[in-house]
């Protein structure tokens, strides 16, 4: 069984259909990865999975539970947690208080051994742990996001954008620490641009084009497609 299933999911913005009877499934253990252009309904998929955006037809589940349209901290709760597109850190806060926001419903007992575990994922933010978050770089801002999301404890991780506007050497940071992430047992949703990246590190992908599913492989298949080298990967 599929811990996250979407069946015939319908999204509407007005009178601009978003999400065309989507369909898809993420196994447990499985890093899945949504490709396609702008405004090809990615990050509207993951944002209607948290409960963000409402679903106006199908039904999404969740470990076989009906979770369509639930509050977004419901969904937190069911241990299924967003890194959002533009990291969006507290820029304020520390790198410390970014962190622990993101145990907020966790009980104060289990902080400390999920700061050493992030700490772990990303030493970098163990050395700037009390520098405010604000005057990082892009790229530790990115590992500020996915720490705060990894402090929830999540069963499934959805990841919109990571690699946006970084480095090469700095988003094959971040993709090594994806993998190591699954490897620790987090299911992963991924939304990213980077398509020959995210498929290097993916098991499974679907491929979006305004709102539609037309190709789902293995991300080996997808990587070696024609189609979707002409279409993505620049035609290489």
């Amino acid at each position: 069984m599929a811990l996250l299933k979407l069946e015939d999911v319908v999204v509407n913005y007005g009178s601009i259909n978003a999400l065309r009877s989507i369909n898809l499934e993420v196994n447990e253990g499985e890093i899945v990865t949504l490709i396609g252009s702008n405004g090809a309904g990615k990050s509207t998929t993951m944002r209607t999975i948290m409960g963000l955006k409402r679903c106006d037809q199908g039904r999404v589940t969740f470990d076989g539970e009906d979770i369509t349209n639930k509050d977004t901290q419901v969904m937190v709760k069911k241990s299924i947690i967003l890194s959002p597109e533009g990291r969006q850190v507290f820029p304020r806060l520390s790198v410390l208080d970014n962190l622990r926001m993101g145990a907020y419903s966790r009980p104060d007992s289990e902080i400390e051994g999920s700061l050493e575990t992030v700490f772990e994922l990303f030493p970098k933010l163990l050395d700037r742990k009390a520098q405010v978050a604000g005057t990082l770089s892009g790229g530790e801002q990115q590992m500020l996001a996915v720490g705060r999301a990894m402090m929830g404890k999540p069963r499934l991780l959805l990841l919109d954008e990571p690699s946006l506007g970084l480095a090469p050497l700095i988003i094959k940071e971040i993709f090594d620490m994806v993998d190591k992430i699954r490897d620790m047992g987090t299911t992963i949703l991924l939304v990213e641009q980077n398509a020959r990246v995210a498929l290097r590190h993916s098991d499974r992908a679907y491929v979006l084009e305004t709102g539609k599913i037309v190709l789902q492989d293995t991300a080996e298949a997808l990587l070696n497609s024609s189609v979707v080298r002409e279409a993505y990967l620049g035609g290489l």
